[in-house]
């Protein structure tokens, strides 16, 4: 099964942040004065790891503002994002024998059996709809091919899911 996912994506115009970034790091501001200072201790007490340039940097260093994030924040802030991806993906039937997927649309695909094929089929998903449901609503639904009124007596938000109580099924091929 694949999934579709909309991507918000800005970008910092690169230029103006390489130079920046060369003005922070530049021999004046940070480089020398943390090189030096590790050079002038004794060898088992040198600045080797991040954590210790930047225990340095923001005691030595008054001008500047230091913020040390570490990796395990930075993987958990990415794997929240990517959960809060998937729980907002909606898998597309009938994909799972393909290999690359581009996305056409927001709710289409150009699927293709290989990278390099050149044929495609085009598969979507119908948008869906988001509606508010009350206790006590009555609402319709396929169950087992055939159509059901029900009404919803509980809502589970942490389950994401209705508990609800049929009615009879429908009458006639036509309606309900």
């Amino acid at each position: 099964m694949a999934f579709i996912f909309s991507i918000n994506a800005s970008f910092v115009p690169l230029q103006q942040t390489k130079a920046s970034l060369q003005r922070l790091y530049s021999k004046a501001s940070l480089q020398r004065p943390y090189s030096k200072a590790s050079l002038q201790r004794p060898y088992s007490n040198q600045i080797l790891t991040t954590v210790e340039m930047f225990e340095f940097c923001h005691e030595h260093l008054k001008g500047i503002s230091f913020t040390y994030i570490k990796d395990e924040e930075i993987i958990q802030h990415h794997n929240n994002k990517l959960l809060d991806r998937f729980e907002n993906s909606v898998g597309i039937t009938g994909t799972r024998s393909f290999h690359c997927f581009v996305p056409v649309s927001e709710s289409n695909l150009k699927c293709f059996i290989t990278s390099q094929a050149t044929e495609y089929e085009i598969h979507s998903t119908p948008k869906a709809v988001q509606i508010t449901l009350h206790t006590r609503d009555s609402i319709a639904c396929v169950y087992d091919g055939q159509w059901w009124l029900e009404e919803v007596n509980d809502i589970s938000d942490i389950n994401k899911d209705v508990l609800v109580t049929f009615y009879q099924p429908r009458r006639s091929k036509d309606g309900f």
